[in-house]
């Protein structure tokens, strides 16, 4: 089981409002999916944080599931994105999104502010390209305050403390890249809708030993694929995703939105990538923090 995570978000003097072809509601402090009780017998899900039921699941197994971000812990447990606490850790990872935003060579450059750190971890970043017309931003999670580009974090003690990368391109043709799925949801088959809630439908198909299910919010396409063998609770992870964008705004985008959740065999880990166009930029952070994590990343990005 892995530490209790605080949200620590940088504050801002501008509010973002969700366009209407975006993807959620006004972020609020913490979100309704964050109330849902924990395990119980042969199920195990992640409050506030995705989750994930697993009914081949044995006690003590480590699973994405495993991650429990519970707001309604007691003193020392996570805040919500939207919440700013005034700690130490809250000012040292604004120091590093200013140092960051100060070396990008991209004008008016955005970035994820907000991230799920266990307690008494601090936020480190590395970035590995920085042009005018792209970069990235590799973040970690280190046990003490260090410079961007510090040496260490190209380490490869520092592969398991990676939070997320996030890169911006610019393209001639983003249509070439392959990265938007061309989904049509507007005649669902009966056997094959699934109610998510808030009046979203998605479908649920099964194909070559995976299964997938796919809903679309605004201009995002959101879908959830793992192994069929797992039996694993799409449903109930979406469900958890679409109330948590009732209350998050994920970034509007001009074009196109697509946000994928991967689960590999076994359940045990997962990776998300969330991707938008806007023009002829594409904006893209990957995870293997469990989806709701990910979700606040990209619903912070300024």
């Amino acid at each position: 089981m892995k530490k209790q995570k605080r949200w620590v978000i940088i504050p801002v003097t501008t509010a973002v409002l969700l366009a209407l072809a975006g993807c959620g509601g006004q972020d609020n402090n913490t979100s309704q999916a964050s109330n849902t009780p924990t395990s119980t017998s042969g199920e195990q899900t992640q409050s506030g944080s995705g989750g994930a039921d697993f009914s081949n699941t044995t006690e003590g197994s480590n699973t994405a599931a495993d991650s429990v971000n519970n707001e309604n812990s007691s003193e020392g447990g996570s805040t919500s994105a939207g919440e700013t606490t005034g700690t130490q850790g809250q000012s040292s990872m604004n120091d590093v999104i200013q140092e960051i935003r100060s070396q990008l060579k991209m004008k008016n450059a955005v970035l994820p502010t907000s991230f799920a750190l266990d307690k008494g971890k601090h936020l480190a970043a590395a970035i590995p390209v920085n042009s005018s017309d792209a970069f990235k931003v590799n973040f970690y999670s280190v046990d003490q305050s260090i410079p961007v580009n510090d040496a260490s974090l190209t380490s490869s003690n520092n592969a398991s403390d990676v939070l997320a990368s996030y890169e911006v391109k610019t393209y001639k043709d983003p249509d070439s890249t392959g990265i938007f799925p061309d989904t049509d949801l507007d005649n669902i088959p009966d056997e094959m809708s699934v109610d998510l809630g808030h009046g979203i439908k998605g479908m649920a198909e099964g194909a070559a030993g995976s299964q997938y299910l796919t809903w679309k919010e605004g201009r995002w396409t959101l879908q959830i694929r793992s192994v069929s063998e797992d039996k694993m609770n799409n449903s109930g992870i979406a469900k958890k995703m679409v109330e948590y964008l009732e209350s998050h705004t994920l970034p509007a985008p001009k074009d196109k939105g697509f946000l994928n959740v991967e689960y590999p065999s076994g359940g045990e880990t997962v990776n998300v990538t969330i991707s938008w166009q806007e023009g002829k930029q594409i904006h893209q952070l990957q995870t293997n923090q469990v989806p709701n994590d990910a979700l606040g990343m990209v619903a912070s990005v300024k």
